[in-house]
């Protein structure tokens, strides 16, 4: 296997040595090139072989690489430039990385293919009938090039979250798998913050110029509340605070409701009421401070003035404009990531919507109720999962566990109201969701051993 492995990347390597010789270089190809050495090296040194726990290591690494692909190779692009075709290097190289994140995965896979026999059992078959509706409605959208190849993606991490719900054996699994997401979702936070500091317009309309940011950042806080609970490490305690900070520069209202309301919630979950009072306390006094000290406050004076917050910013205005096409198309929606197309397809959207600005109405255009189903099938059984192992956990870590993924759930529910967290384009956030799931699944067979053998039946090592 690590000489397939091998072998794969001098592959790689030849051909982006030959490219370099051609004199085809710039930045982009040589963040290109970092970000597959950096890949190809972790997944040598996480030796995926047959073994369980060998498996998980390689399929963690992948799910890692697929993470934070957007931020590693992002670009911007107008809704103009994107319907007439034009794709820019940012976004090849995104592709180049799903491409090399499914070979990996095939030739991992090679040694223990038992999970692909399982694509359709338990709850993660609703995460692959998601992904199946995704491609089978690709033709139906604006771009069937663009769809099919964000389908692709999707169709990739589905995969991946299979194999790893097959490797998960233990709490130490879900320990490495949350510990993934916190890396990955630091790495995304600090790349986006950079990126924003040195842009030659940081700060507009008294904010940080990054859409989500602040969201991204309590997807973070989260899971440096759990990582800390959990190891009482202060590194974790100061990545939490910097998260805080961010939050606050960026400025994204949804964001940080949503960061509020899932932190009090994760230590009301650990039946910590005083701690949740603390908490929001603290998160209220930063806030206070930030809107008096930064330009928090000149953004949230400029939007009350503005006339903006009776309309969320102009969505309720999208959201209406856009109701007839859900409704024309009921079924299958008008195809995978069609919102993307809204600026240019849709008279009195506003410019570059790029979406729909909610989740579930998101998966209402893009894929109807064929789509919708899957997405609100998987939220309830992630309550249900869960439920039941805060109610009589089996141990406190795994308290913890359920707590933190039914925070970071109502987390991506109530920024999803307003920004597109699950069901659209395969980022981070969905696959935060998807994560959450899987935890959920574990979390209830090992607190229920009926649902376990029905979910994951006689596994072997």
């Amino acid at each position: 296997m690590l000489r397939a492995i091998a072998g794969l990347f001098g592959i790689v390597f030849i051909a982006v040595a030959t490219i370099a010789l051609l004199g085809l270089t710039s930045p982009d190809f040589f963040q290109f090139l970092l970000g597959c050495a950096i890949f190809f090296t972790a997944l040598c040194l996480a030796r995926p072989a047959g073994d369980r726990k060998a498996f998980l290591s390689g399929t963690l690494v992948i799910w890692w690489f697929l993470m934070i692909s957007e931020v590693m190779f992002n670009h911007f692009q107008t809704t103009e430039n994107a319907a007439k075709g034009n794709v820019d290097l940012g976004a090849f190289y995104q592709g180049l990385s799903w491409i090399l994140s499914c070979f990996a995965l095939a030739l991992i896979s090679y040694s223990r293919p038992v999970y692909l026999r399982r694509l359709f059992a338990g709850p993660l078959k609703w995460a692959t009938i998601f992904a199946i509706v995704a491609v089978v409605s690709c033709p139906l959208s604006p771009k069937p090039t663009y769809s099919l190849a964000l389908a692709f993606k999707l169709c990739v991490i589905v995969l991946t979250l299979c194999a790893m719900g097959e490797a998960i054996e233990d709490e130490k699994g879900i320990y490495r798998l949350f510990l993934g997401m916190f890396l990955a979702e630091m790495l995304i936070v600090t790349k986006a913050f950079m990126a924003a500091l040195i842009s030659p317009t940081a700060f507009r309309d008294g904010r940080l110029a990054m859409v989500g940011l602040s969201g991204a950042c309590g997807v973070l806080l989260l899971l440096c509340l759990l990582l800390l609970v959990l190891k009482k490490n202060l590194f974790f305690l100061m990545c939490g605070a910097y998260s805080v900070v961010v939050m606050m520069l960026a400025g994204n209202k949804g964001g940080m409701v949503a960061s509020f309301v899932s932190l009090t919630m994760f230590f009301i979950l650990l039946r910590k009421p005083a701690q949740a009072l603390a908490v929001s306390f603290g998160f209220t006094l930063v806030l206070g401070l930030a809107i008096v000290f930064t330009p928090l406050g000149k953004s949230l004076e400029k939007y009350g003035e503005g006339g903006t917050a009776g309309t969320l910013t102009g969505r309720t205005n999208l959201w209406a404009e856009a109701w007839p096409n859900i409704t024309s198309h009921p079924i299958l929606g008008n195809g995978y990531r069609a919102s993307r197309f809204l600026s240019d397809e849709i008279p009195g959207a506003f410019q570059e919507a790029g979406n729909m600005h909610n989740s579930f109405l998101e998966v209402l255009y893009n894929n109807g109720l064929a789509g919708l189903v899957p997405i609100v099938v998987m939220n309830v059984l992630i309550v249900i999962n869960l439920k039941g192992v805060l109610l009589r956990p089996p141990s406190l870590e795994l308290r913890y566990y359920a707590a933190a993924a039914l925070a970071l759930q109502t987390h991506l529910v109530v920024w999803g109201l307003v920004a597109i967290t699950f069901g659209g384009a395969p980022s981070d956030r969905f696959m935060t969701f998807f994560a959450i799931l899987l935890v959920s699944m574990f979390l209830r067979g090992q607190a229920d051993k009926k649902y376990r053998k029905a979910v994951y039946g006689d596994r072997i090592s």
